[in-house]
């Protein structure tokens, strides 16, 4: 009885030793980022009987135990990961919404003034000064567009450089769990250990969004929430920040031989699918944006279909031209996909790649199978969904300025004939014709006639020639042999060695280019106003620049002779501010189409900030109610340490007593 007692106070005395070494334990990690309290777990020994009677025998320590309440973490991953993807997009939105509206000298602003300038042209089609305050107008709008478009650059670069980084710190994370699964699978009671797994899982999840599965010995499992594995036991899988591609998924029936072909980029992923066999030219294939949720369709709202052959039977999509280079027919289901764009892979355990960019369909909802939550997922459809597509509207903005005022500039006339003119858009070959001849503008040719007129040293008219332009037979070089048969020396037309057209007249010899209903010479920035093709290559013609007098405000009159006072043109180009024109795949107001950029920005940065919000409700709610199983309350630690304080003293006491006890029994023998 006496050894049963000395030995129930014993352990009595070891369990406060270490509930108080717990407790103290605990209390140090209260400001420890991610730390979970642990608590003492105790089990009832088994009974003994003495004299009759059935005694107990004290208590053991079983375990100790982090308080983390699974179910309540599951829930706090997702909605983590859910704030930290509208986060990382709110930062980039934002900055984004606060470039484009600006209340004071932003672009609507310059717009304003550039059109206003015009009008004053209108006025006084005269006036060097009117002319000289439009070139300044121009170059303030010229700045704004190309300085956006620079500044949205840069926020394409910033997030490309923060997917990456990110990317290096998952994959830094999925061997740091692989090697605590090692650690803890070697010793399961390692609760510090398992803290920091949590929290590294933790860091995991804010990044790209995982579920987790915990085995028997210790270890997770932790996969992304589409479903990849990424740590499996001390097994991994990474992530790769990969560059363009193309792939190809062929029928057992399929016959080609080759290889899909494109160039130019896209903040888009292209995916064909052929649905007619035939050889490169024939099979006819459809087109997904969104990994085959829906299809490209035509505006009466049928499914579009294409055909591409080699290079020069390329077809142009969102901005990139394909086409193939092979042999064989292609079968029906066929299936290719251009990736003109960086993304993210997972890598399989073979070393293939499969392709988990976060991906939106034509709704804006996620496309399954894509990573769909955390910071990368925020960065990219930021990228893709908002910049990238901003920097093309800009583009088609800028595209619809320059050929809109370039089509009515380039027939009109200035206070000035010309003794030369070179355009400002080359063709790669002379010889072919102008649809495919490289030119930048060729789809805006139509056939038609072009009228030039020469003027001798008085300024009366000597030859006034009608070209002819037929779009199914003509190339350059024809256009340039008719022009130099036409005028017999007095004007000359030639193609130089980088492809641009020049026209000469003759010594003490003027030219007027009179009409043009094939917008032949504003394709070939011949007597324009703006250089360039969009948002960031948009530029004052040096011709115009140099001397306002060639700023054309009139137009040629039927016997003729220019006007003095004739504003037709830049009443022309006024009327611009209020007309609907083609811009990108939309008809409507140059201005309309620009506060169209501006207020799609502004609803996605709104929105963004909405989710954000609710969100971030969400992981507060959640986290506050895991930290009330897990965090340490340093005032129920010191009550827990009083108390196990007087258990150790209780236990000293048993310890006396039974020595008493002990010391009797021996003085009796």
């Amino acid at each position: 009885m006496i050894n049963n007692l000395y030995n129930l106070g014993l352990n009595a005395l070891n369990n406060a030793q270490v509930s108080i070494a717990n407790a103290s334990n605990n209390i140090a990690n209260a400001d420890t980022a991610g730390y979970q309290r642990t608590s003492v777990t105790y089990e009832t020994g088994d009974s003994i009987t003495l004299y009759g009677l059935t005694v107990g025998t004290g208590a053991e320590i079983t375990s100790i135990q982090s308080q983390l309440d699974k179910y309540v973490e599951a829930q706090y991953l997702d909605a983590s990961a859910d704030l930290t993807r509208y986060n990382s997009s709110l930062t980039y939105l934002s900055q984004l919404d606060s470039l484009l509206d600006q209340t004071d000298g932003g672009l609507n602003d310059t717009l304003s003034e550039f059109w206003d300038s015009w009008n004053e042209l209108v006025t006084d089609p005269d006036s060097l000064s009117a002319r000289e305050a439009l070139l300044g107008d121009t170059e303030s709008l010229i700045y704004g567009i190309t300085s956006t478009q620079e500044e949205l650059q840069n926020a394409v670069d910033s997030i490309n450089t923060e997917i990456q980084s990110e990317v290096d710190a998952a994959n830094q994370l999925i061997d740091d769990i692989a090697a605590a699964n090692e650690a803890i699978a070697a010793n399961p009671d390692d609760n510090q250990l398992i803290s920091d797994r949590t929290q590294m899982i933790r860091d995991l999840n804010d990044i790209l969004g995982v579920d987790t599965i915990e085995q028997s010995n210790g270890q997770v499992t932790v996969l992304t929430e589409e479903g990849y594995n990424l740590v499996d036991g001390t097994e991994t899988h990474y992530l790769t920040y990969g560059s363009e591609r193309t792939t190809e998924s062929l029928m057992d029936t399929s016959t080609y031989d080759g290889e899909i072909q494109y160039s130019g980029d896209s903040s888009e992923e292209i995916l064909l699918e052929f649905v007619s066999s035939g050889t490169d030219g024939t099979a006819q294939f459809k087109v997904s944006l969104d990994g085959g949720s829906t299809w490209v369709e035509d505006e009466n709202g049928d499914t579009m279909l294409y055909t591409a052959d080699d290079e020069s039977g390329s077809v142009e999509i969102e901005g990139v031209e394909i086409w193939f280079d092979g042999s064989g027919d292609h079968e029906v289901g066929d299936r290719y996909s251009v990736v003109a764009k960086t993304g993210l892979y997972y890598e399989k355990a073979d070393g293939t790649e499969v392709n988990i960019t976060p991906l939106t369909d034509e709704s804006g909802d996620d496309v399954s199978g894509r990573v769909a939550s955390g910071t990368l997922a925020g960065l990219y459809t930021t990228r893709d969904d908002a910049v990238s597509e901003t920097m093309d509207a800009l583009d088609d903005f800028a595209e619809a300025i320059i050929w809109e005022v370039n089509s009515a500039h380039a027939t009109g006339a200035g206070l000035e004939g010309h003794t030369g003119l070179t355009g400002s858009y080359a063709v790669e070959d002379s010889s072919a014709l102008l649809s495919n001849s490289g030119l930048d503008f060729a789809d805006k040719i139509e056939s038609g006639d072009l009228e030039l007129i020469t003027y001798d040293s008085d300024g009366e008219v000597s030859t006034s020639a009608i070209i002819s332009y037929d779009a199914s037979t003509d190339s350059l070089d024809d256009i340039i042999a008719d022009i130099n048969t036409a005028f017999g020396g007095e004007l000359t037309a030639s193609v130089d060695a980088d492809g641009f057209i020049q026209l000469s007249s003759d010594t003490d010899m003027t030219f007027e280019i009179a009409g043009d209903s094939t917008n032949l010479m504003a394709a070939l920035g011949v007597n324009t106003y703006f250089t360039g093709t969009d948002a960031s290559t948009i530029s004052l013609d040096s011709y115009v620049a140099d001397d306002p007098s060639h700023i054309n405000a009139g137009v040629v009159s039927s016997d003729g002779s220019v006007v003095s006072g004739d504003n037709t043109v830049a009443s022309a180009i006024y009327s611009l501010s209020t007309e609907a024109v083609t811009v990108g795949d939309q008809q409507t107001t140059i201005a309309g189409y620009l506060s169209g950029i501006v207020s799609s920005v502004g609803s996605a940065a709104s929105s963004a900030e909405l989710k954000a919000t609710y969100a971030s409700t969400s992981a507060e709610y959640l986290y506050e109610q895991q930290a009330s199983a897990s965090e340490v309350s340093v005032d129920e630690e010191l009550i827990d340490l009083t108390k196990y304080q007087q258990a150790y003293q209780a236990a000293a006491e048993i310890i006396t007593v039974t020595r008493t006890m002990m010391e009797t029994v021996l003085d009796m023998v």
